[in-house]
């Protein structure tokens, strides 16, 4: 089994991690431990929101593991065709860094069609990751399209895609809402020219 502790803080004004650094520093951890692996069938969800720093862990799904923590997030994927399952689970100490973080530059490159119920990137801003794009078009595109029930707001819970990393410039990529199960989740569709790269899943979670 490999082991690391993520380096995690908070974006902006938020009390919690971000499930787009969640998702980026586990990926990352495992493409510096074998950078030249091939990373496919990228399944990654989260159960719970937190405030703390993580330990990532990973091994091969044929030979299960039991990370000690509080389950934050699990996940499954290929390397180089080896299936591998990992969990992030909760570590001592409270997350501390913060960053400034300014979505306005992503709503200035979005562009949201009626007619096809959909919402797009028109050029890839700068100085943010690929998930944290795509994570910030679905919201906007949930705020757009569906109905959020009361005292609850729209949450990245879920990730699927057939291969890791994502194309850095996702100028073009275009998010369509999928399904919708009940009220409180949904799946969207995300496509980049004639490509399916991914599909994203947000939970409508009740806020104090």
């Amino acid at each position: 089994m490999h082991s690391i502790e993520l380096s995690l803080g908070f974006k902006g004004k938020r009390t919690y991690v971000h499930g787009s650094d969640m998702l980026n520093a586990t990926m990352q951890s495992i493409m510096d431990h074998t950078p030249h692996a091939r990373i496919e069938k990228l399944d990654f969800k989260i159960g719970t929101m937190t405030s703390h720093l993580l330990n990532c862990c990973w091994w091969p799904r044929s030979t299960p593991q039991a990370p000690a923590g509080k389950d934050i997030a699990n996940f499954t994927f290929y390397l180089d065709g080896v299936e591998h399952e990992g969990r992030l689970t909760q570590a001592e100490g409270l997350a501390e860094d913060r960053r400034a973080y300014d979505e306005s530059l992503i709503e200035s490159n979005c562009r949201y069609s009626d007619a096809r119920h959909s919402i797009s990137l028109t050029n890839m801003p700068a100085d943010f990751s690929s998930i944290e794009v795509l994570i910030y078009l679905n919201k906007a595109l949930h705020l757009k399209e569906l109905c959020l029930p009361t005292g609850c707001q729209w949450v990245f819970c879920r990730w699927e895609s057939p291969k890791w990393p994502l194309s850095h410039d996702l100028s073009g990529v275009e998010l369509t809402i999928e399904q919708t199960l009940g009220t409180r989740l949904s799946r969207t569709c995300i496509e980049l020219g004639a490509e399916q790269i991914g599909t994203i899943y947000f939970s409508a979670l009740k806020v104090d």
